[in-house]
């Protein structure tokens, strides 16, 4: 019996989609066969999703988008001339393709985190196996066929079952979207996305609060509220709970239209018998939990002011549409309630720039945006740990990551051509080796601090806490002395 994908290893070993040329056909074609069943794809999505519109139309824009840069950045004449830099006695900094990636697309947005992974994948000279379940879904067995169809039928290829390492037999590399369900370290040939790290959102007391509210409630009410980078909590000043609590309101009627505002607060769970609104398991225990006001309640989502510290709803990985707002008393008291057993998927802060440099400074998070939520982001996989995203794509992955370092040196440096002359001088050498002891021992300049102090965050409150009570005393002495003075004055005046 021949083993699974010998097609798909052949062409890894021969390095048939190394060709530039080729790479940029490939991508040609399956932007081609995208695009002409573009209608087919967004009628696929909406009808397997729920989504908008809207959400449907930038899903599928977003997944193009890549295609067409992944084509535009690729030139065959330069990577043909970086190719061939040994042979003109120049040195290269060169990366060659893994071999093969094996993708396992996540859910929630299954066109744009396919695309995520397979763009660079096959831009950067990879062959691709993506992984599937068998479902009901239109979307998946849809896209794939269109993929398998674009490209060569040696360098794609699906699998309905797991993939075992025996099956490759090849270098490769696994994207898992969907995290992994065993407890095997997290080897350099995995890519594990952590789809149940929690997103923060710190709301200080001096933001711009209808700013803010209109973002969170956009990201956690966006695509049914199924994105990883939705806000599962919004740690919101007390001082300005109020506020921030009737924007959210104003912004979550706007998104349910007409009659989205829900019944009132005080823990009541009024309006919840319509049957309309969030769906899953944060959504049923919003209903039974005490503590909890459900502020909105309707079929686009639902803003519930959380007042328990101790409630497990503020723990949970949120993945329906529901605001969860929680009070904080100051900025350390937010960043000392994030903090838990794992490390933040990503945070937003709406503060001033210079609040807002602390909070990021302090909060464990991989990456914090403040006075904003990317939408880009909302349709993307959670990027796995230790990967950079694209800081204006947002992308999780990019060519390098499939890539190895091939790099490629013609000749020895300066440095290297003295070391050598060195090892290899019989006479002298101990004249030039005690100068390079005496260079390496040489003291190093002494940092001059500059005698201007900066007035940052924390610097400025200190400031303006000696300010006050430098006012407070100097008014006190003023006081004490005037009455002083005057009671000594009184004194002299009828002894006389």
């Amino acid at each position: 019996m021949p083993r699974p994908f010998s097609k798909i290893r052949s062409a890894a070993i021969d390095g048939r989609a190394l060709n530039p040329i080729f790479r940029k056909l490939q991508l040609k074609q399956l932007h081609d066969a995208l695009s002409d069943k573009a209608a087919e794809i967004q009628e696929a999505i909406a009808t397997d999703t729920g989504h908008t519109r809207a959400e449907v139309q930038i899903e599928y824009w977003l997944a193009l988008r890549q295609l067409s840069q992944a084509h535009a950045a690729l030139d065959p004449k330069k990577a043909l001339h970086d190719e061939y830099a040994v042979s003109r006695g120049e040195s290269a900094s060169q990366r060659e393709a893994v071999g093969i990636v094996v993708i396992h697309p996540a859910k929630h947005a299954f066109f744009s985190c396919l695309m995520s992974a397979l763009v660079p994948a096959l831009a950067s000279g990879n062959c691709v196996v993506v992984e599937t379940e068998q479902s009901l879904l239109r979307t998946p067995p849809l896209v794939l066929d269109l993929i398998a169809h674009a490209l060569d039928q040696d360098i794609f290829d699906t699998a309905p079952a797991p993939i075992s390492e025996a099956d490759l037999g090849h270098p490769h590399v696994r994207v898992l979207q969907n995290g992994s369900d065993d407890a095997a370290p997290r080897l350099a040939h995995r890519l594990v996305s952590d789809p149940e790290a929690r997103v923060v959102a710190v709301v200080e007391r001096d933001a711009d609060l209808d700013l803010a509210a209109r973002e969170l409630v956009r990201a956690r009410f966006a695509l049914r509220g199924r994105s990883p980078y939705a806000p599962d909590v919004v740690l919101v000043n007390e001082w300005v709970k109020r506020e921030f609590l009737e924007a959210a309101l104003r912004h979550a009627v706007r998104v349910g239209g007409p009659g989205g505002g829900g019944g009132g607060g005080g823990g009541e769970k009024t309006g919840l018998r319509m049957g309309l609104g969030p769906q899953g398991p944060v959504a049923d225990a919003v209903k039974k939990e005490r503590g909890v006001s459900v502020l909105s309640w309707s079929a686009a989502g639902a803003v519930v002011d959380v007042e328990d510290r101790k409630s497990p709803l503020l723990q949970r990985k949120v993945q329906e549409s529901c605001l969860l707002v929680h009070a904080v008393t100051s900025i350390d008291d937010a960043i000392d309630f994030s903090q838990g057993n794992r490390r933040l998927g990503a945070a937003y802060v709406f503060t001033k720039p210079s609040a807002a440099k602390y909070i990021c400074q302090f909060l464990d998070s991989p990456m914090s945006f403040v006075n904003h939520v990317p939408t880009s982001l909302l349709f993307l996989t959670m990027a796995p740990s230790n990967t950079p995203v694209d800081p204006i794509s947002y992308a999780p992955y990019s060519e390098e990551t499939f890539t190895r370092p091939k790099a490629q040196f013609a000749s020895p440096s300066a440095q290297e051509t003295v070391l050598a002359g060195l090892l290899l001088q019989q006479q002298g050498a101990s004249e030039q080796l005690a100068a390079l002891v005496h260079e390496s021992t040489a003291k190093l300049p002494v940092f001059k601090r500059s005698k201007v102090a900066l007035t940052h965050f924390f610097n400025q409150g200190i400031l303006t806490g000696g300010l006050l009570l430098l006012s407070t005393m100097l008014g006190v002495t003023g006081v004490c002395t005037y009455y002083g003075f005057g009671l000594v004055r009184s004194r002299l005046l009828h002894g006389l």
